[in-house]
């Protein structure tokens, strides 16, 4: 593989997920997909042709070794994903709703192998080489040793001069906003890039406006250089350069979870090529295809993206 440009560290799951939106309490089978934030950014990046590196740690068994296969496939290196005889994958188990029944998520992540990782386990003369570090506030919520491996990771990378990538990924079941917000103020004043929806601004920052005036209000009071806020189907990115804001996509929903992620991979691309309009374009796009994807990850091409961009492809392609 070329010289790794982008690193993301997280934790690799299992996700199982009813078929027909059926109750979790009475559901006879579930379908396995993979999950994990910063791993379905390594994915959807890797797709894109853009050298990328997931590191996590990892039970020594057949549902880690699914999860870096599966990863593989893909293109992610996982060269330096960690591997212990102690812990457990974390699971999680998603009931599609369907209107006026919302969709939920149950957690059975507690004591997974990842909350015994710590920073100096990690290699960081392989990590230090990428331009990209990229983390989420999921795993500082996982445990107090998480939250250490998060602060350790964002100052090993400032000091090889990396650029830190952080999407905010509020998670209500986690912790509470209380928890969130005195966990991960300290750690965002260290990062160039914050990504956040304009409901977590809401409940972290109690910000409520529009999310321009949002973004320019993180940025400022927090000292980030660079912050992204979405909101449905729109995004702005507010830099030193300017601020840049880009409309998205009418969508069909089958499956909402790691769109997010999606977003973030294209927001990231798009900095790669030195070019936050790029990047604005490509994440509303996969995060529009990502939508119509079972599962966690974005699948697609780049000319797929182009070609929903430029608004050519309509209906079925023949």
């Amino acid at each position: 593989m070329a010289n790794i440009q982008v690193v993301t560290i997280g934790e690799g799951m299992i996700r199982l997920t009813t078929f027909n939106h059926q109750r979790l309490e009475t559901a006879s089978l579930l379908e396995v997909h993979i999950g994990g934030a910063e791993l379905n950014v390594a994915v959807a990046l890797a797709q894109l042709g853009v050298p990328v590196a997931w590191i996590s740690k990892l039970p020594n068994n057949p549902l880690g070794l699914r999860i870096v296969q599966e990863a593989q496939r893909f293109g992610v290196d996982t060269s330096k994903v960690l591997w212990t005889q102690e812990g457990r994958v974390g699971l999680y188990f998603y009931e599609k709703g369907a209107s006026p029944r919302p969709s939920n998520v149950v957690y059975d992540r507690r004591h997974s192998a990842i909350n015994t990782l710590k920073v100096d386990e990690l290699d960081w003369d392989f990590i230090g080489k990428a331009k990209i570090l990229h983390l989420t506030g999921i795993t500082p919520a996982l445990s107090d040793l998480c939250k250490q491996l998060i602060a350790g990771c964002i100052f090993r990378a400032k000091e090889r001069r990396m650029f830190v990538s952080f999407d905010v990924n509020y998670r209500s079941k986690l912790w509470t906003p209380e928890q969130a917000r005195t966990n991960l103020l300290p750690l965002l004043r260290g990062v160039d890039l914050l990504i956040c929806t304009k409901d977590d601004a809401a409940i972290l920052f109690n910000l409520t406006v529009d999310i321009e005036t949002i973004a320019r209000q993180i940025q400022a009071s927090l000292r980030i250089p660079n912050v992204a806020v979405t909101h449905g189907d729109k995004a702005v990115v507010t830099t030193p350069q300017g601020t840049f804001s880009q409309a998205g996509y009418n969508i069909q929903e089958v499956d909402r979870l790691g769109a997010g992620d999606a977003f973030a991979a294209g927001l990231i691309y798009g900095i790669l090529q030195g070019n936050w309009e790029t990047g604005l374009r490509y994440g509303l796009a996969m995060a529009a295809i990502k939508h119509t994807i079972p599962g966690d990850w974005f699948i697609g091409t780049k000319s797929e993206i182009e070609a929903i961009i430029q608004a050519q492809q309509r209906g079925v392609v023949r």
